[in-house]
């Protein structure tokens, strides 16, 4: 017989603390890019052919190799791909003539799972922007949650020296519609690793003042 008392909701908030909110992955990758040195010293390491981006990944090709199974979802669309479509929306005007990345997580994207998927806008650096430099400094550096950095990608024009993906104003398309999407490029493995460790800062990114607002609030309403 098991006389273990059922587990209570502190528990369960204890098991979260270090883990919901944690911040320790934009950490590792802001100290990784800080020992790189210079902006062009991290642009060359970033910058490099598949260290962030990749041709797109076919699920027909990587089945074909067996690195996943048959009992695996198809997928046409990963997390991070880059897409062009012209069916995306933002505070109900429609968004064309740009390239997105996808927030929406894999498992999500596959046909009839979900209804709507979330976009994130690309924008263009070009070498004669006037705070081009900048941008690459800060993007760089990884120290902003308003940008990341991704490297001039298939089909841009020769004037472009990088691209931001905007964290400011998440898109949303139907799911229907950006399955037909053009596909550009996918994430890197350490693309995509940083890429999450973005989005989720943004969404649940929190500092040490709100734990003890929060903490400080549930105690007084309800003593434990």
């Amino acid at each position: 017989m098991n006389n273990q008392p059922p587990p209570s909701l502190a528990d369960l908030e204890k098991q979260l603390k270090n883990l919901s909110h944690d911040s320790q992955a934009l950490e590792i990758i802001q100290e990784f890019a800080h020992k790189l040195g210079k902006t062009k010293h991290r642009q060359i390491v970033f910058g490099e052919e598949g260290a962030l981006v990749c041709q797109p990944i076919e699920y027909q090709n990587v089945l074909a190799k067996g690195l996943i199974d048959e009992t695996e979802d198809p997928f046409t669309l990963l997390q991070g791909d880059i897409i062009s479509t012209d069916a995306a929306y933002f505070l109900g005007d429609r968004i064309a003539g740009i390239k997105f990345a996808i927030a929406t997580s894999t498992c999500d994207l596959v046909p009839l799972r979900r209804n709507y998927a979330l976009l994130l806008r690309l924008q263009p650096i070009r070498v004669n922007d006037s705070n081009a430099k900048q941008l690459l400094s800060e993007m760089l550096k990884f120290k902003s949650t308003q940008r990341m950095y991704l490297p001039p990608l298939p089909g841009d024009a020769d004037d472009v020296v990088a691209n931001a993906v905007i964290f400011d104003g998440l898109i949303q398309i139907r799911l229907d519609d950006l399955l037909v999407s053009t596909r550009h490029a996918s994430l890197s493995l350490v693309g995509w690793r940083i890429f999450g460790s973005l989005v989720r800062s943004i969404l649940v990114r929190t500092g040490p003042s709100e734990v003890a607002m929060r903490e400080a609030f549930h105690i007084s309403e309800t003593g434990t």
